[in-house]
């Protein structure tokens, strides 16, 4: 049966060249999206997942609860959390304190590169897998000024020989002795790092970890099998409390595996995370591939004339009906898996472009079985959604009708074939609609004023000699002409860093707890970033008491309801302070975030970045200048800037990332679907060649023509753009929610989108309708 099934589909091919052209075209297409999608999706969800007993493993979050009812949910702990949990909470079998990310300088021999690590307690190798490939893991991080490094890091730095034992030099001046290796995390994980150090190092450095009131380090905790997360996190809600009073965290546990996916809070509970891209583009991929399935679908219910007759004879010889739907889906299941090959092929050809688009590394595995068994799940379903119509409606014709040749479209075939074009032009259009709506707040976030000049602006860490030094880099990068600017500060200003709750002012109700964003600061860091005041003056060397001095910005003065602010003293950190001026609100966070009050102070010392203004269209020259004037201050660490628009612009990656996928896959289901439309066009300008002559005889002009081909299609077009509109309103207003600070939806892009669709419609179809129209009458009548 399956070899008389593949050789009457082989021969319905041969056959219908141009529609079995289109099907497979069209299904190819569509799978290629889907699938391409699907590997994205994969990898998005392995994220995390390699670890062991993945399911017992959870970050240790907090919500930190302030005034007006606000909820901040952080990762960031005491340093002294660790410990306590294992000693104190029977269900956690281990739990770590680490840091984020930190870059020093390593340096053996020449070699002397900067590279990324953490600190942390040694129970990170009891919960997290690491393959370990020298040393003896259960003495790692266990005495201080000894590091673990990866096999990449010890390639670099010692080659082929021997590391345990070794030493390298670790921030410039600090020897470390090496005493493991571990394989290099893989590209799957949220956690990359090529070092560890021991945490009682971090907290030699910085005394501040050592009190329960201090955030700051992670905490991630492994649960004993079978213990209840639900009854851990009772008990671990108010234990800062308990060891800090007038602690407003309460703590809880977040499954480790779904950090990656699941990581974004609202109101202290998860309120999404990149699953929210998942499903966005898992929508999308069943879109196009929909779109590829709808062209099958009318391409072969429109043909039925040409089968119509094999159908009758196989009814009158015995075959049933059963048989017949057999048959025509054994038929579309072999379409579709041609075209499963085709879109492999496809894939391979795109999969380095897709991976570039989504800085990933995805290759297909064609030796992993699940794999397989999911590519070829998806074409059998595929195959089977896209015959089942024509196969329900093809065997359902009557024999007798079917050898007489009486049989014809009915009203409710029409109907439907009509009803899946609205359907594949609606979900296209909304994908176009969704498309320009991205790339305008993606527009309106890069050219958003932030509240100061972020062009033309560099910054860079502040490490090594040149701290010492700043004075002389400051005073000899401001002579040269191109540079307006010098300054430096603790904050990048590109996200929440630093904040605190111990702000107090003049009438603060005891019960209103306010967190504040703190930004420590050197002189002339205002004029160099452009920030702008709306009342006082920013600190200054003209003044004696700058130091004593510092800025709010307008939100944490319209917090604190101080009648003339400027002058008046608060509170901070339990020292009196007074206030010199007002600056205007300025964006430090992503626009999904509304601004948050901030404290300015003037503090140096504990400025980690430098900053400065460039003025000049020879950025190049201006920058070596700088770099050799911090590599005669500061040889031992390179110059490593990063201009502050590019940074900015890093930030909405995923919302770019967004917006070419969907503007890629929208040019994909308007390609598949002008194939349908093409199909849909050839074969009826082919059934009305008679009616075209006729009318042509009786002299009709060949525009006249067209305009009665293209007039049936234009209205289903239009009737797609009339019901895509309000669906592709919801469904963005609705993402735009997301934002602080969004863009209006406004007509004309739906206006657009609509006016193109309708165009490239027009251009698919008018094609086959100008052939008709030109040719000679003579060829379609001369059998009348």
């Amino acid at each position: 049966m399956l070899k008389n099934y593949l050789k009457i589909a082989f021969r319905n091919f041969i056959r219908n060249k141009s529609s079995s052209f289109i099907n497979v075209a069209g299904l190819s297409l569509g799978l290629a999206g889907c699938l391409l999608i699907l590997l994205w999706i994969f990898d998005e969800i392995s994220i995390n997942r390699f670890h062991d007993d993945i399911d017992r493993i959870y970050q240790v979050m907090g919500n930190q609860h302030y005034a007006q009812d606000q909820i901040f949910t952080m990762a960031a702990t005491p340093g002294l959390l660790a410990p306590a949990l294992v000693d104190e909470i029977p269900e956690i079998e281990y739990s770590a304190s680490y840091t984020w990310n930190i870059t020093y300088l390593f340096t053996k021999n020449e070699i002397s590169t900067k590279e990324r690590g953490i600190y942390s307690r040694p129970d990170i190798f009891n919960i997290l897998t690491f393959q370990v490939l020298e040393g003896n893991p259960e003495r790692w991080l266990t005495e201080p000024n000894t590091v673990v490094i990866s096999d990449e890091l010890a390639q670099k730095y010692f080659g082929t020989e021997p590391v345990a034992g070794q030493s390298i030099l670790v921030d410039g001046d600090r020897l470390y002795s090496v005493v493991g290796v571990f394989e290099s995390i893989p590209k799957n994980s949220t956690m990359r790092f090529d070092y560890i150090l021991p945490f009682q190092d971090f907290e030699q450095r910085n005394p501040w970890v050592e009190f329960w009131g201090n955030n700051g380090p992670r905490t991630i905790a492994k649960l004993r099998p079978g213990s209840d997360p639900a009854i851990v996190n009772n008990k671990i809600r108010n234990f800062i409390k308990e060891k800090f009073d007038g602690s407003v965290v309460e703590l809880f546990l977040h499954p480790f595996g779904d950090l990656y996916l699941y990581g974004r809070f609202e109101d202290g509970k998860v309120a999404g995370g990149r699953i929210e891209y998942v499903r966005l583009f898992s929508v999308i991929a069943l879109f196009v591939l929909l779109i590829g399935c709808i062209n099958f679908m009318n391409l072969s219910t429109a043909q039925f004339a040409k089968r119509a007759r094999e159908v009758g004879i196989r009814k009158s010889i015995g075959a049933n009906r059963s048989s017949l739907i057999g048959q025509y889906l054994g038929e579309s299941v072999i379409v579709a898996f041609c075209s499963l090959i085709v879109s492999l092929i496809l894939i391979e050809l795109f999969l380095p472009v897709f991976n570039n688009l989504t800085q990933k590394d995805i290759v297909i595995n064609y030796t992993e079985p699940k794999l397989l068994l999911v590519f070829a799940a998806i074409a059998l379903v595929t195959g089977l959604f896209a015959g089942s119509y024509p196969a329900l409606y093809l065997s359902s014709f009557e024999a007798v009708k079917t050898l007489k040749g009486t049989i014809k479209s009915g009203l409710g075939e029409i109907f439907v074939r009509k009803g899946l074009v609205i359907f594949q032009f609606t979900l296209s259009i909304v994908l176009i609609i969704s498309t320009i709506i991205v790339y305008q707040q993606i527009q309106y976030a890069q050219t958003k004023n932030l509240g100061y000049q972020k062009e033309n602006l560099i910054f860079f860490p502040i490490e090594g000699d040149l701290s010492e030094s700043w004075e002389t880099f400051s005073h000899n990068v401001s002579s040269i002409p191109a540079v307006t600017g010098v300054s430096r500060a603790n904050h990048t200003f590109l996200g929440r860093s630093t904040n605190t709750s111990g702000v107090d002012w003049p009438g603060r109700d005891p019960s209103d707890i306010v967190l504040f964003e703190i930004v420590r600061v050197d002189y002339d860091l205002v004029e160099t970033m452009g920030f702008e005041l709306s009342q006082g003056r920013a600190f200054s060397r003209d003044f004696g008491a700058g130091s004593t001095g510092l800025l709010v910005n307008e939100t944490a003065a319209s917090i604190m309801e101080l009648e003339n602010p400027v002058g008046q003293n608060i509170n901070l950190f339990g020292e009196e302070r007074q206030i010199i001026g007002i600056l205007k609100d300025f964006h430090y966070d992503h626009l999904r975030s509304k601004v948050e009050p901030l404290v300015m102070t003037l503090n140096h010392e504990l400025s980690r970045y430098g900053y400065i203004r460039l003025e000049t269209d020879d950025v190049r020259s201006t920058l070596y200048q700088i770099e050799t004037v911090h590599n005669e201050l500061n040889p031992s660490y390179p110059f490593d800037y990063s201009f502050v628009d590019e940074r900015y612009a890093a930030l909405y990656r995923s919302e770019m990332l967004t917006g070419e996928l969907s503007k890629y896959f929208a040019v994909f289901a308007i390609i598949i679907s002008c194939l349908g439309l093409f199909g849909l066009s050839s074969f009826t300008a082919e059934r009305r060649r008679k009616e075209f002559s006729i009318r042509k005889v009786l002299g009709a002009s060949v525009a006249g023509i067209v305009g009665l081909h293209c007039r049936e299609f234009v209205k289903l077009v239009v009737i797609a753009i009339i019901i895509s509109t309000p669906i592709a309103y919801y469904i963005m207003n609705q993402w735009l929610q997301d934002y602080a600070y969004r863009i209006n939806i406004n007509l004309w892009i739906f206006v657009v989108s609509g006016g193109l669709a309708l165009f490239i419609a027009l251009l698919t179809v008018s094609y086959r309708a100008i052939r008709a129209a030109v040719a000679n009458p003579v060829e379609a009548l001369r059998y009348e």
